[in-house]
């Protein structure tokens, strides 16, 4: 059995996805097995700790520097 036969056909993929944009839902990423497809959302906040630190860093207001 080759793996293209293991899997869901290619007219389910395209209905799950066609179906959560007819809905608005925003789609990450997409699982594709043999019992199906899995629609992931994306994720919420990208990177690791350190860039969610490092944004929020930058983004703050800061007073300028007297000199």
């Amino acid at each position: 059995m080759t793996a293209r036969r293991r899997l869901v056909p290619e007219r389910e993929v395209k209905s799950m996805i066609e179906l959560f944009r007819s809905y608005g839902l925003p789609i990450g990423s997409v699982d594709i097995t043999a019992d199906g497809v899995t629609i992931h959302p994306p994720a919420p906040s990208p990177g690791t700790a350190y860039d969610q630190w490092k944004a929020k860093d930058q983004n703050s207001e800061r007073p300028s520097r007297r000199r």
